[in-house]
């Protein structure tokens, strides 16, 4: 690909040797078109590569926010379930706790029940 580019420029400069003058108001160039053309393309893509350089700086800096914001999320996320599982099984637990009582009570009442009645 490069030596295709390379190849067009240099069929264009060899067409394109005129020299032209050029006027900046404080001094008058004359250069020929290709090197006018050339030293316009390598500025506009030095500009092109400064502006893209300051795009993809930002790019990064955001990324890298929202990688560590994304971080901070999943370990508030973690601890939250960490709190509602600890808390779930407390929870669990006084109720298995109450039941078993609720059980005791019961099989208690059926003792008294069962010794109270007349054995026939």
């Amino acid at each position: 690909m490069g030596l295709i580019l390379a190849l067009i420029v240099v069929i264009f400069a060899i067409m394109n040797v005129e020299t032209i003058a050029i006027n900046f108001g404080f001094a008058k160039v004359e250069l020929p078109l290709i090197l006018i053309l050339l030293i316009c393309l390598v500025l506009g893509a030095l500009i092109a590569v400064l502006l893209s350089t300051g795009t993809t700086m930002s790019l990064k800096r955001q990324a890298k926010q929202t990688q560590k914001e994304l971080a901070t999320l999943k370990e508030n996320q973690q601890e939250q379930i960490a709190a509602a599982v600890t808390k779930a099984q407390a929870d669990a637990q006084t109720q298995i706790e109450s039941q078993s009582k609720t059980i005791s009570e019961l099989q208690e009442q059926l003792a008294q029940l069962q010794n109270d009645q007349p054995t026939a």
